[in-house]
């Protein structure tokens, strides 16, 4: 299986304000993602977490080394690269089906008719058939989060990259949106890297489990998770794999969590 992106040592600093310092986010961090991998990253707050999800989107810039997403060097957005990001970010004067067009606005090479089929099938994809007429403010947080998806979803995006995505929703709809996260990364056959505080979230959806250390961030360890798929049609937090999944990162975020809590990183 070949890589779909290959991060190589990046270094991630940001100027301070009325300061000659840099603060550094990532340090030296390196990973292969392989094609149609589904690889969650969790850690503590401030570990640069969403620094390398923006380094591979393209929206931040490495000081060192760099991204190569099917072998290509990132130096900026790209139509093989979306990303969801936690706080829906949809346009509240349009409906679902033209919130989910917006991705498409701009772009050549289809006719109107290809255009609202996409559109139209990516809606179904993410169960909002019946919604397309309906404004953000008429939908609940699952739903709306759903229009980000597909929004997300209907450029066919090689890399799909989620920020938290279900951070914003209760807990029950969190638990129906990751099952339905899972199908619908497993329908499309994307390659997908998940940000997220939980760890349960973490080893639910992904093949490999990344935990970041405090900031500096940087790979303290990768969790193969050896759970059978689809995940969502079985009581998956009661295999013997999950428990030790869970616990193993835990531990492993530990002092992480009370190094935070000090606020001794950095």
């Amino acid at each position: 299986m070949s890589s779909s992106i290959q991060i190589q040592d990046v270094t991630v600093a940001y100027p301070q304000a009325r300061s000659d310092r840099r603060l550094i986010a990532l340090w030296k961090v390196s990973l292969d993602i392989q094609e149609g991998e589904f690889i969650t990253v969790v850690g503590p707050s401030g570990c640069g977490k969403t620094t390398l999800l923006n380094c591979i989107a393209g929206l931040v810039s490495p000081v060192e080394g760099q991204v190569l997403v099917d072998g290509e060097r990132v130096t900026g957005p790209g139509p093989d690269r979306a990303v969801v990001f936690q706080d829906y970010a949809l346009l509240p004067w349009r409906t679902v089906w033209d919130n989910v067009r917006f991705a498409l606005e701009g772009g050549a090479g289809r006719t109107i008719t290809d255009r609202d089929e996409r559109i139209g099938a990516t809606i179904r994809l993410v169960g909002l058939a019946g919604f397309e007429r309906a404004y953000p403010r008429e939908l609940s947080g699952g739903m709306r989060q759903r229009v980000g998806l597909a929004r997300a979803l209907v450029a066919d995006p090689r890399v799909l990259l989620m920020d938290e995505p279900f951070a914003a929703v209760d807990a029950m709809t969190r638990e129906v949106m990751q099952g339905e996260l899972e199908r619908i990364v497993a329908e499309t056959g994307k390659t997908a890297l998940l940000i997220t505080h939980s760890i349960d979230e973490a080893v639910q959806l992904g093949d490999r489990v990344i935990v970041a250390t405090t900031r500096p961030g940087r790979i303290k360890a990768i969790l193969p998770i050896d759970l059978r798929r689809p995940r969502w049609e079985y009581d998956v937090k009661a295999e013997p794999a999950y428990i030790e999944a869970r616990e193993r990162i835990w531990e492993l975020l530990q002092d992480e969590a009370a190094e935070h809590a000090r606020g001794t990183s950095g």
